[in-house]
């Protein structure tokens, strides 16, 4: 297996491989970690899956906790906010980082998973697909060209992937017409733990907590104005001062930006498959377009993992990261786009809009709450895909497709603990009445499709509060036994009586037929 790329994608797609017994190597063109503060947000969904390799309890654990938005008017008025909302996944919805140390903390665990799999100064010069394998062409430090022979190819090699457009893929979607400057900077007066976002009729602002006393500002371009310009001290010293006094040596990186909604026409070609920034490009306002990266990781590592490890007879499966990721992938590009309607409104037209409609909604501050908080952000759930009976279950609230929640449980003997602890990195089956809980016993094996298969029984002694709404979705599956994908997707929910059968059925999704 090759990873093309060692920022987060591609450094978590290895971690997760190395987990589930895949071989991988990561093949990086730079002579090191870039050490540029990129990406600053973390959210809910990636801290999961950074947990199946353990940072949740390192990394994440000290990362910086959101709490939240406020959204101010030209008057500095805040006229909407946000709050830190609910943990359904196990996690907080948003974390800030620095990116530089979370790929020294991806790095340092791969490392250690799996020694002498990361490569800089290792450039992929052309990448050959088959119908059996993959080869790759690289250039390493000293020029020489040397040839690997791999079953697949993981691209996560950025936003102007190599690799895509040697493979001829377009991106299509737009591009921003204004720019946009980018200010990390340290030592910052404001210690708050929530985004401001400077709704400005002139120059729209943002401004996100980041660790250790830092704080990043980015302010929009206006027309006439020159990259050359706008990086000057003496520029950015105006348009600091409403925040904080601009220091030179505070400067930890300023740079302008372009901002992109764009997405590859297609996600894989033959035994190349393109992950992260190389499949699409997200605009920052949601702070989606790392665990974007970070969501494909998880969504092709295990099905990746369930061909090499010889279990699957044919490699279509991997069809389905198209069909699962393409919409939830668009949906979120457009989410980050209608936020920045809000952080950015093209005139005064705009803005009287803006401020009639939340006047409008005062009285339905439900209506309201949900517009400003964009509570129509999807929930991870796929539409088609690697699931039974996706579009005929029992139950109208089934979580079948869709992302199971992370409650706290009680382990025997010890205090509570994260779900995804008992599930373990493979497959899983939960119960949570005695004839579920026979029926999975009865099965025997402790592997499916290759990947290690766990049981997790939720009675009335495992779950640490069975009033915690968090849990409460289990119950809609409370007599059926719930087959969960090495991913945390809910991939069938099987009556007792139909396990072993139904077991068979999924199997045959692989190409797969054995008992």
């Amino acid at each position: 297996m090759v990873v093309i790329g060692a920022g987060p994608a591609g450094l978590t797609t290895a971690n997760l491989l190395a987990r589930y017994g895949v071989e991988a190597i990561v093949l990086e063109r730079q002579p090191g970690p870039m050490g540029l503060p990129r990406a600053i947000v973390l959210d809910d969904e990636g801290a999961r899956t950074l947990q199946v390799f353990g940072l949740d309890k390192t990394y994440v654990k000290e990362a910086i906790v959101g709490d939240g938005s406020r959204y101010f008017d030209d008057a500095g008025l805040c006229f909407a906010q946000t709050g830190s909302g609910s943990q359904t996944y196990g996690f907080p919805k948003r974390h800030f980082i620095f990116q530089p140390e979370l790929e020294e903390a991806l790095a340092e665990a791969l490392v250690s998973a799996a020694p002498g799999t990361l490569h800089y100064a290792s450039e992929v010069v052309e990448t050959t697909s088959r119908s059996s394998g993959a080869t790759v062409r690289v250039r390493d430090a000293e020029g020489e060209i040397h040839t690997i022979a791999c079953e697949w190819v993981l691209a996560c090699d950025g936003g102007r992937s190599p690799t895509r457009e040697r493979l001829g893929i377009a991106m299509s979607g737009s591009t921003y017409d204004q720019d946009w400057i980018v200010l990390d900077m340290r030592n910052d007066p404001d210690d708050s733990r929530h985004s401001k976002f400077f709704c400005s009729g002139h120059r729209p602002a943002v401004s996100v907590p980041a660790p250790r006393g830092g704080r990043r500002y980015e302010f929009m371009l206006l027309p006439g104005e020159t990259r050359d310009e706008v990086l000057q001290s003496s520029f950015l010293a105006k348009l600091l001062a409403p925040h904080r006094p601009f220091n030179e040596a505070d400067v930890i990186r300023k740079t302008v930006y372009t901002f992109h909604a764009r997405m590859a026409d297609r996600l894989r070609s033959g035994r190349v498959v393109l992950l992260g920034d190389a499949a699409h490009l997200t605009p920052p306002f949601a702070g989606q377009g790392m665990n974007a990266g970070l969501r494909d990781a998880h969504n092709v590592t295990w099905k990746v993992a369930a061909c090499v490890r010889g279990e699957c007879v044919s490699d279509t499966i991997l069809d389905s990261y198209e069909a699962e990721r393409r919409l939830p992938a668009w949906d979120m590009i457009q989410i980050a786009v209608a936020m920045g309607k809000f952080v950015m409104p093209a005139g005064p037209e705009e803005i009287r809009f803006r401020d009639t409609l939340l006047g409008a909604l005062a009285p339905f501050p439900r209506v309201r709450d949900y517009l400003i908080q964009m509570r129509f952000k999807p929930r991870p759930r796929y539409q088609t895909g690697l699931f039974l009976d996706l579009d005929s279950q029992d139950f109208e609230a089934s979580l079948v497709g869709e992302m199971v929640p992370q409650p706290r449980v009680e382990l025997a003997g010890s205090g509570p603990v994260l779900l995804d602890t008992l599930l373990g990195r493979g497959f899983s089956l939960i119960s949570q009445d005695d004839a579920g809980r026979e029926a999975v016993a009865a099965l025997g094996p402790e592997e499916y499709l290759g990947l290690p298969l766990r049981h997790v029984h939720l009675d009335e002694k495992s779950v640490a509060n069975r009033a915690d709404p968090i849990f409460r979705p289990f119950r809609t599956h409370r007599d059926q036994v719930l087959l969960v994908r090495p991913d945390r997707y809910c991939a069938a929910a099987i009556w007792p009586e139909q396990l072993r059968d139904d077991l068979q059925r999924y199997r045959l999704l692989f190409g797969e037929s054995q008992t």
